[in-house]
């Protein structure tokens, strides 16, 4: 009996640093190329065709077509003091509870302070959106990621 067929296989071909539109921050990256090989008894013997290239973040592990390498961040971040000032607006305003602590873990505070200041921006009520599993204040209706009408509260 003879085992055959294809098999994509994937190399890292460069690596650096990138504004991840997912993250929304530098992250870094690999860039990778895919190819098809055909296989026999599943070992990968003769390329069969480029499938292309991509870039992966190393952080949210999302793939980005390699042109994401020349975006720039939209906007300068804002300092802890600003953060730190804005963290009850910005929640009131839809952003997810994730993103808010991610800034400020970004800008050197300690995680359990950002979560504490979370909670104490907003209680311990949350919003959970079922399509991409990010949280959001008791108040917020819409996720801000998908657009999706956000369910009763979770506690």
């Amino acid at each position: 009996m003879i085992i055959f067929g294809t098999r994509n296989r994937f190399k890292t071909i460069g690596t650096g640093q990138f504004y991840c539109p997912h993250c929304q921050t530098q992250r870094t990256y690999e860039r990778k190329q895919a190819k098809r090989y055909f296989t026999l008894y599943f070992v990968p013997l003769i390329p069969m065709g480029d499938l292309g290239e991509y870039v992966e973040c190393q952080t949210c592990h999302r793939t980005f077509q390699a042109d994401v390498l020349t975006m720039k961040p939209t906007s300068k971040p804002l300092s802890a003091v600003e953060l730190l000032n804005s963290v009850k607006t910005r929640l009131l305003a839809g952003d997810p509870i994730e993103y808010v602590v991610r800034d400020l873990t970004a800008a050197g505070i300690e995680r359990d302070v950002a979560t504490s200041l979370v909670s104490s921006s907003i209680g311990s009520s949350r919003k959970l959106c079922k399509n991409c599993n990010l949280s959001y204040a008791s108040d917020v209706t819409v996720c801000k990621e998908c657009n999706q009408p956000l369910p009763e509260i979770h506690k």
